[in-house]
C-alpha cells in the first residue's frame, strides 16, 4: 500500500506541475481555465480510483514483494469456476490482506478439507507458498504439493513434573496400602 500511495503522490505532483506550467506559459484565459479544470478532474479521479483500487482484492499472481513461505488463511469465499477469494495473514505484515486466486478445483477441495480438519482440531488453515504459481499448481494427488492444510493447535503448557520431549505420559501410582490390623 505504501508503494501505491507513493505513486499517487507522484502523479499528483506531476499533474500540479503540468497545471502550473500551463498557467504560466499561456495568456489565454480559456487555456488557463482548461488547465485548472484538468487538474481538478485528474486529482479527483486519481483519489477516487485509488480508493476503489484499495477496496478490490489483489490478484495473488501480482504480489511481487512478499517472499512468504506460508500464510494463515483467515477467511475464504470460493466462487465455483471463477475464483477463490482469500483473506491472508502474512508473517511479514501486521494487517491481513485481501487476495483473489484463479479457480482451481483441487485447491478448492484441499481448502474445504483443511477447513474441516482445522475446525475439528481448533487449529488454523495455512496456505503453503501463497505467491509461487508453480507451487500452487503442483502434481495432482501428491500430498506434499497441497496448497492448503490444517495445523493442530499449539501444545498446551507443560504440567508440573512433566519433562519436555518425554515420550511417556505420566502414570498414576496409588500410594501403597497400609497392612490391615
Amino acid at each position: 500500500m505504501n508503494i501505491l500511495l507513493a505513486l499517487l503522490v507522484a502523479y499528483l505532483i506531476v499533474s500540479l506541475g503540468y497545471a502550473l506550467f500551463s498557467l504560466r506559459t499561456t495568456r489565454s484565459h480559456v487555456f488557463r481555465l482548461t488547465a485548472l479544470l484538468y487538474l481538478a478532474v485528474s486529482v479527483g479521479l486519481a483519489l477516487y480510483l485509488f480508493n476503489q483500487l484499495l477496496s478490490q482484492p489483489r490478484p495473488i499472481d501480482q504480489e511481487y514483494f512478499s517472499q512468504a513461505e506460508e500464510a494463515v488463511v483467515l477467511a475464504v469465499r470460493p466462487k465455483d469456476d471463477e475464483a477463490i477469494y482469500l483473506w491472508l495473514q502474512l508473517p511479514d505484515r501486521e494487517s491481513p490482506a485481501y487476495y483473489v486466486m484463479p479457480w482451481d478445483g483441487q485447491a478448492a477441495g484441499d481448502l474445504e478439507i483443511a477447513q474441516r480438519e482445522a475446525a475439528q482440531q481448533d487449529g488454523l488453515v495455512l496456505m503453503k507458498h501463497p505467491f509461487k504459481r508453480s507451487q500452487r499448481q503442483g502434481i495432482k494427488g501428491d500430498d506434499r504439493d497441497k496448497v492448503f492444510y490444517a495445523t493442530p493447535p499449539p501444545r498446551p503448557p507443560l504440567k508440573s513434573g512433566e519433562m519436555e520431549g518425554a515420550g511417556q505420559a505420566m502414570q498414576y501410582r496409588p500410594p501403597p496400602l497400609a497392612p490391615a490390623r
